[in-house]
């Protein structure tokens, strides 16, 4: 079984086992695991199993989750990578065995993607020619639900752009983290993206990319609506719409890479 061994002060040692799909780890009494420090939040960083494989996924937490020395949002786990959370070093230690895949047991997340890929394609052939794959295959993942690959795949692309485009990839980055934590019950992560998106979105203009910017940030807001205007911590239920991208024709296009 997978674990985290601390790797520094009096619980040097101590292991805590990654027995479920979500492990939480934070200064509140009723986490599964309790780091007692005022740099510490009360949910500081989660270890969540999702396709068979384990995340480090920071909690909007104050001071940052940093793997390796590096603040992150989250990443997947490797054998020895360590962990820090205020004066806390922990350690991964990966399991022979493989982690079983987490799914619904009604298989609700499978049907809700592949009836997202089923609707109209989010763009066409010729736009398949003049932008970068990255960025469309990021569409790809987004619209099928699968926010941690759209996440992976756009920040690729982000680090080697500049001006407006940069600004635009950051934007669709931290809307997939947003999706992805709202998506797991993680309100303060979902709101704390859902203000920087928001941000980003008012900074640019309506059209770039060839798509509608005023339609996505219509859709991104009407999804967090319940989380933003109503403070309902609860997920989302699976049955409201989520945001969708699809590049607008020609006619109607900003073509500027």
């Amino acid at each position: 079984m997978a674990s985290l061994r601390f790797d520094s002060g009096p619980r040097t040692g101590e292991r805590v086992p990654l027995d479920k799909n979500k492990v939480t780890f934070g200064r509140a009494k009723w986490s599964d695991c309790v780091l007692s420090h005022p740099t510490v939040s009360r949910e500081h960083f989660i270890i969540e199993l999702n396709n068979g494989k384990l995340f480090l996924v920071d909690s909007g937490s104050e001071n940052g989750t940093h793997a390796n020395g590096e603040r992150v949002s989250w990443v997947q786990l490797a054998e020895g990578d360590q962990i820090q959370a205020g004066p806390f070093t922990l350690v991964f230690v990966a399991s022979d065995e493989q982690a079983p895949v987490a799914e619904a047991p009604d298989g609700s997340e499978r049907s809700r993607a592949e009836g997202r890929s089923a609707e109209q394609p989010a763009f066409d052939t010729t736009q398949s020619g003049i932008y970068p794959s990255h960025y469309l295959e990021g569409i790809e993942h987004f619209n099928a639900g699968r926010y941690f690959d759209a996440h992976e795949v756009w920040e690729e692309i982000w680090l080697r752009s500049s001006g407006d485009t940069k600004l635009f990839y950051q934007m669709l980055i931290q809307a997939a983290v947003g999706l992805y934590h709202y998506e797991r019950g993680n309100a303060r992560g979902a709101r704390g993206m859902h203000a920087n998106v928001v941000d980003k979105l008012d900074r640019l203009p309506s059209f770039l990319m060839s798509l509608d910017l005023d339609d996505f940030s219509r859709q991104f807001r009407r999804f967090f609506s319940e989380l933003i205007e109503n403070n309902d911590d609860d997920a989302p239920p699976p049955d409201r719409a989520r945001p969708r991208i699809r590049l607008l024709s020609r006619d109607t296009a900003d073509w500027s890479l």
